[in-house]
């Protein structure tokens, strides 16, 4: 693809003056939402389009999970990488009839060998074996012990040298006012060659292994749990595990937890973020002294604890290549006004794991990115929009308002072509009853690290961070009024970080003051 250069509003330049340097940049590129960039690509359940068939099109789904799986609609889709495909777990699940085939809000799971985004997405559920005497049923995630019902779901997974593990949020209570009072969350070791066999005890191929979070202590008043990691999107880093979480649903900001890999099972050596220091991270062993990592704070209200987050899922990314760690969260419910629509999905960025973040920008709203009336339902209209059902439960299908939750990013979706980000994510809309599939985009801005800059007497040296398919070149000049010269060589970078050196051969010395700015290559 064509690679234009960046405009001069765009270049990133700092000066070296008489032996030292001023640098007016920060470390990392900035990555900037495109404006009505996110769009639905999608629906990824059902055997047609809901949105296509309001208006009287029968378009069919790629995966036709009626027909081949009995599986019209989920409440939340997560996926993770596995031996070169992608497992995606699903929430509370409903069939087409629910009355012959009430599935009791059970949370199915299925694989995909997909590798773009842009392609129509192919889902293939995992089934029981043997097949019943009606066909294929659905295997659901039902450990030993655990009660996997109604907003009970296997919400994150992730696969390592050691096995794949499941955290399931679990403890849901429809019969409370707050049905989220005793959820805790449970580390489920996830046999997958089981899955394939006949005959197999569905508690075999998945075994309960410890309590990872709990939000009532009194259920376990020995328990050094804290409950601010009962939903979680965990990555591996290096030797570590980091896992991303939120406490009680819709009612908090999001943590960071870093565990070793090797002893990520029996949760030995957790780490808990406590803040930062001069840019570097604190580190508890204790649940309780953790603070958050990002908050769910968009009008600069009250600072934590006294702001009121209100994150419902989290999904974290690391795209090999990118040099960044990406954030997608549900939020902003608390600040929503008629006139100040904050409820959305929410977008941040950092260097590491531990950040800092940057502020958290709204990139999709149902209302403001048109999607509410759409392929949302909205009964406020005063014509039905054709999307009332189908639902979940004794929820009224035409009273019932969609909603936009649960943005899973898929990480091996992730793509740049030129300076354009793009992401694609899984989103839940809850009226109709079931999953899109998304892509936003950004703009992304390289940034020379200002910690990297060199003067001595004879070089100057500095470097930034991009994605790896780009290129770039370094203009200088020594007065800013008197325009720019453009170096020749290309400079590439196979791990992200691109290094430049200026010995003064071919700027023209390098004398008391010169100015650096970035470009990518034609």
């Amino acid at each position: 693809m064509h690679r234009s250069k960046l405009p001069l509003g765009l270049a990133l330049l700092f000066a070296v003056i008489a032996g030292c340097a001023q640098v007016m940049a920060q470390t990392g590129p900035v990555l900037t939402w495109i404006t009505n960039s996110s769009v639905k690509l999608e629906q990824i359940l059902g055997d047609y389009d809901f949105e296509a068939y309001a208006h009287g099109n029968y378009l069919p789904t790629a995966s036709l999970t009626v027909t081949r799986f009995n599986i019209l609609g989920s409440d939340t889709a997560y996926s993770f990488e596995n031996n070169g495909n992608l497992i995606f777990l699903f929430g509370d699940t409903i069939s087409q009839d629910t009355t012959s085939v009430n599935y009791h809000a059970a949370d199915p799971l299925a694989w995909s060998t997909n590798m773009e985004g842009e392609t129509p997405l192919l889902l293939n559920f995992f089934t029981n074996n043997p097949i019943s005497a009606t066909g294929f049923t659905p295997l659901f995630v039902q450990p030993a012990g655990i009660k996997m019902g109604p907003d009970d779901v296997p919400n994150s997974g992730v696969s390592l040298s050691n096995g794949i593990f499941l955290v399931c949020n679990t403890g849901s209570d429809t019969s409370l006012s707050d049905p989220h009072t005793n959820d805790f969350s449970e580390l489920v070791t996830f046999n997958e060659n089981l899955a394939f066999s006949t005959n197999t005890i569905v508690t075999d191929i998945f075994v309960t292994n410890r309590v990872v979070s709990m939000l009532n202590s009194n259920l376990d008043p020995n328990s050094p749990l804290q409950g601010h990691f009962i939903i979680v999107s965990m990555r591996e880093s290096g030797t570590n595990l980091m896992m991303f979480g939120t406490g009680e649903y819709r009612a908090g900001d999001i943590f960071l937890r870093m565990i070793p890999t090797a002893d990520f099972a029996s949760g030995d050596g957790a780490l808990y973020f406590a803040g930062l220091t001069n840019g570097q991270p604190i580190w508890s062993s204790v649940e309780s002294n953790c603070v958050p990592v990002v908050q769910d704070n968009p009008t600069n209200g009250p600072p934590w604890p006294n702001d009121n987050g209100s994150v419902g899922n989290v999904s974290v990314t690391c795209p090999p290549g990118l040099g960044l760690w990406l954030m997608t969260y549900d939020g902003g419910r608390a600040e929503e006004t008629a006139k100040n629509q904050t409820t959305g999905v929410y977008f941040s960025y950092a260097a590491q794991p531990w950040g800092p973040w940057s502020r958290p920008r709204l990139i999709f709203n149902k209302f403001r990115d048109h999607a509410a009336g759409v392929f949302i339902h909205d009964p406020s209209l005063s014509t039905n929009d054709g999307l009332d059902g189908p639902v979940i439960g004794d929820n009224d299908p035409t009273t019932t308002a969609g909603g936009d939750y649960a943005p899973n990013m898929i990480e091996r979706f992730t793509s740049v072509s030129n300076s354009t980000l793009y992401i694609y994510y899984t989103m839940s809309t809850w009226n109709p009853y079931t999953v899109v599939k998304m892509r936003s985009a950004f703009n992304i801005e390289p940034v020379i690290d200002p910690t990297t800059v060199v003067r001595t007497q004879h070089h100057v040296t500095f470097s930034w961070i991009a994605p790896t398919n780009e290129s770039y070149q370094v203009g200088y000049s020594s007065n800013l009024l008197s325009g720019w010269t453009t170096l020749t060589n290309i400079i590439t970078s196979t791990d992200g970080t691109f290094n430049f050196t200026d010995d003064g051969t071919n700027s023209g010395g390098l004398g008391n003051t010169k100015f650096y700015r970035l470009q990518t290559a034609n």
